[in-house]
């Protein structure tokens, strides 16, 4: 899987058309930053169906603190997104692998999920993980160079290992990645890990999915042919602005994101699936042809 990790810096980039599986945010950072964005950005990652993480820059405070106040920004998402410690900069020396210890099992005990770990390449063998390897799952930092790249199914690595982990669960291989819908550098990671085990180490449930899969199945069909869609402006590539709800029967035109977010959540509740969102672009009419074919002339408003 292919994804982007984001932060303040790219405060006006939408998550949702960015293409990737899997969006990291920054939340917070150290006691008493949060990143302003943050919320935004995660309601675009979900609403496209994408698998989403947070993570949080450790500073040089308490690692106990700091893993209370990152908890009590991201507790809406626990158990619904990875959980993620950027171990890097000042926080090497001043916590060491005893403060990034700290910090984990703190979040182990308020969450009950074992969160992620980021460094790179280098600190991975520069202190002895040992302690958390197993339990902890590493995204490594390690790039080739700084020149502008796509994303990259092999990238490069140094073959010197990560230490106390055999493997890396996430490559984070380029600081300066070109990608569509965004004018500016990115973070581009390989992901060694499907969306199942994405999921587990979220701390979703096994158990629950199942249960929602079991419900699914005595669902009649017409009850899961709901979703929405955008049309896209072939020129411009930008979306027209308006998102359209198809509900089995016909088109409604919906006035705003909280009628959008109130659908979706419904039918997550009733299905235990995401509603599927589609983009049309208006070069390729599909939109015309799905009218027709339901034999709608005019679109209603939703609503108000």
């Amino acid at each position: 899987m292919n994804g982007i990790d984001i932060s303040s810096y790219q405060a006006e980039l939408n998550a949702g058309i960015v293409p990737s599986d899997f969006v990291f945010i920054k939340a917070t950072e150290g006691t008493n930053y949060i990143n302003p964005t943050w919320r935004e950005q995660a309601g675009q990652v979900t609403q496209a169906n994408k698998l989403l993480g947070f993570y949080h820059f450790a500073s040089t405070g308490n690692p106990i603190a700091e893993a209370d106040f990152f908890i009590s920004v991201v507790k809406d998402y626990i158990g619904k997104a990875v959980l993620v410690l950027d171990f890097e900069a000042g926080a090497i020396n001043a916590w060491g692998n005893v403060g990034a210890r700290q910090f984990l099992n703190r979040v182990k005990e308020k969450t009950g999920i074992n969160p992620m770990i980021y460094m790179s390449a280098e600190v991975t063998r520069q202190f002895n993980w040992s302690t958390i390897s197993t339990s902890n799952a590493l995204w490594v930092a390690q790039y080739a160079s700084m020149s502008p790249t796509g994303y990259q199914s092999a990238p490069w690595s140094d073959g010197k290992g990560y230490g106390a982990w055999s493997s890396a669960a996430i490559h984070q291989y380029s600081s300066s990645g070109s990608l569509a819908n965004w004018d500016g550098h990115l973070d581009l990671n390989l992901a060694y890990i499907n969306a199942s085990q994405w999921n587990e180490l979220a701390g979703r449930s096994s158990a629950t999915e199942q249960n929602n899969n079991n419900s699914n199945s005595e669902l009649e069909d017409d009850d899961l042919m709901k979703f929405t869609y955008e049309i896209i402006d072939a020129k411009t590539n930008k979306s027209q602005g308006t998102v359209y709800f198809y509900d089995g029967n016909k088109v409604v035109a919906l006035n705003n994101i909280d009628q959008w977010k109130i659908i979706t959540e419904i039918y997550k509740d009733t299905t235990g699936k995401s509603m599927k969102h589609y983009k049309w672009r208006t070069d390729a009419p599909w939109y015309i042809r799905f009218l027709q074919s339901i034999n709608q002339k005019a679109v209603e408003v939703a609503w108000k």
